[in-house]
């Protein structure tokens, strides 16, 4: 098990964007994640367009760090077009992870806001077909896919983590990311919940990030360690028995909140 950045934290959000060179950039984020201590970095392209980043373009010397890819926001898939764009995305991502020596590439499940069930019928289809395929591509280079477990009927295609589990039962080989604040605060799983259902599955990450449920989800989620109601001690312990677990700090918050929850996190597995 080992930490990995992704926010960087609201200030330091703000001071790259003031830093006009790209390698001086490429440069800040390495020392940031450096100070805080982290062993790994899960890129997100969408999070580094932010930074005006481009991760094709990852200096090597960020090969020390433990290193993952993120397709996060993965759109709608219902049509040859939707599913070209789709298809597309996967072969960047392969030749990203390849390049630089990541050891996991992970998805999200496509949105399905106001799709009717036979479109979302067809999603699934596509999802299952290019799954199959890209397992099959990346395993051949020693990288895992991981399905995220972003699992709120309304906008994903899965309605709970019943429905999660019995599509990921078909493809042993693929991995399983759990989004931790996302499932504790909706559909409201709690910590033996989450262990019971996935802990036995082919766990590879983890989306760390505290949770509050009496809260508006946009307020009560992605929240810094101990800002929630999250019993991490038990969660960690839960899945300690995956050696080569990434835990991926998602949290949205000032730099101290992201400082503060790593040593914490630390501290429990230590």
């Amino acid at each position: 098990m080992y930490f990995a950045m992704d926010e960087i934290g609201f200030e330091n959000t703000e001071l790259i964007k003031t830093i006009e060179y790209e390698a001086d950039r490429w440069k800040f984020i390495y020392d940031v994640a450096k100070t805080y201590g982290f062993d790994g970095i899960h890129f997100t392209p969408s999070l580094y367009k932010i930074f005006n980043l481009d991760i094709k373009h990852i200096p090597d010397y960020f090969k020390e760090f433990r290193l993952t890819l993120h397709l996060g926001g993965i759109h709608t898939i219902i049509s040859e077009n939707d599913n070209d764009i789709f298809e597309k995305e996967f072969e960047n991502a392969f030749g990203i992870a390849l390049e630089y020596n990541m050891h996991d590439v992970s998805i999200h499940p496509p949105y399905i806001y106001k799709l009717t069930a036979e479109e979302k019928s067809i999603a699934l289809d596509y999802l299952d077909k290019s799954i199959d395929k890209w397992i099959k591509k990346l395993s051949s280079k020693g990288i895992s896919l991981s399905l995220e477990t972003h699992v709120t009927g309304e906008w994903f295609l899965f309605d709970g983590l019943h429905e999660y589990v019995k599509f990921i039962n078909n493809h042993p080989a693929l991995g399983v990311l759990i989004d931790i604040s996302h499932n504790y605060y909706n559909p409201q799983y709690s910590e033996h919940d989450i262990i019971n259902i996935l802990g036995n599955k082919n766990v590879k990450g983890l989306h760390i990030s505290d949770a509050l449920r009496s809260a508006e989800f946009f307020d009560g989620t992605h929240l810094a360690i101990g800002s929630g109601t999250i019993d991490f001690p038990i969660l960690l312990k839960g899945f300690e028995k995956f050696t080569d677990l990434y835990c991926v700090l998602e949290i949205k918050s000032q730099n101290e909140g992201i400082e503060s929850s790593l040593k914490i996190l630390k501290k429990i597995v230590n």
